[in-house]
């Protein structure tokens, strides 16, 4: 498959960019939008052989939008900065025929958590719509957890996957979970969405339990244990930041 646009919004992402950008080797141009990196990011990305745009930070799902303009090929493959594709999916994507059987493509995404790829259905078998055709793409503009819808036909690639190292210390998740939390907080109360006690008392544990025993992440040990349990988390502080913001 030809015309592919590889696009990464990246923000100092030095330790991860250059992997990322070298993963991308296939496509026919990959650009890094960068969003104001104060380390060696945007050098880095030039360096592996991608071309940098600048922009201001506009928020996840505008500036993935805004960035499609970028791209000089019918097709986009959307990709983060401590994401890498393996040789497996580079060889997928690459067969696909010319013209694609469908208009966007699900990738599968196996996510690392300190270190380890984890192995539990929603970590390992974690599918995302990152290859599609331009003009048949749209991205809400949401503040958090965006995502892209395709008008047309998707199917799945089944081999390779996306490496995300997604939690390399738990001070960092922290910190991200934190930001998260409040963009999601804001995000629901500009939808109307108030402060459920309920949501407060049921959904954290329910996530728990969810993910460790239905979905297997004890499978993973301590460190199934630890992502349950920081997924509860999220839970209660989205709805703790609600109460936070009715309180004024």
């Amino acid at each position: 498959m030809r015309g592919i646009s590889a696009i990464v919004i990246a923000k100092d992402a030095a330790p991860t960019i250059g992997a990322c950008v070298n993963s991308l080797s296939f496509a026919d141009e990959t650009i890094v939008v960068d969003t104001g990196s104060s380390d060696r990011t945007a050098e880095l990305a030039r360096e592996s052989g991608a071309r940098v745009v600048g922009e201001q930070w506009l928020g996840f799902g505008v500036q993935r939008q805004r960035s499609l303009a970028h791209a000089r090929n019918e097709w986009v493959l959307f990709l983060d900065a401590d994401e890498r594709l393996t040789d497996g999916l580079r060889a997928a994507i690459a067969a696909l025929p010319q013209p694609p059987a469908a208009d966007g493509y699900y990738l599968r995404r196996r996510n690392h958590f300190l270190g380890r790829p984890m192995r539990n259905a929603r970590w390992a078998n974690d599918w995302q719509l990152r290859l599609f055709r331009k003009d048949a793409a749209a991205i809400a503009p949401v503040a958090v957890h965006e995502g892209v819808t395709v008008r047309g036909r998707t199917d799945r690639l089944d081999a390779g996957v996306i490496e995300h190292d997604t939690v390399t210390s738990l001070a960092a998740h922290i910190d991200k979970l934190n930001r998260y939390t409040a963009l999601e907080a804001g995000q629901k109360a500009g939808e109307g969405r108030a402060f459920s006690l309920s949501k407060m008392l049921f959904d954290p544990p329910a996530e728990f339990w969810k993910l460790y025993l239905a979905l297997g992440a004890w499978r993973d040990g301590r460190r199934g244990l630890a992502l349950a349990g920081l997924s509860a988390l999220y839970k209660l502080c989205v709805q703790g930041k609600l109460l936070e913001r009715a309180r004024g």
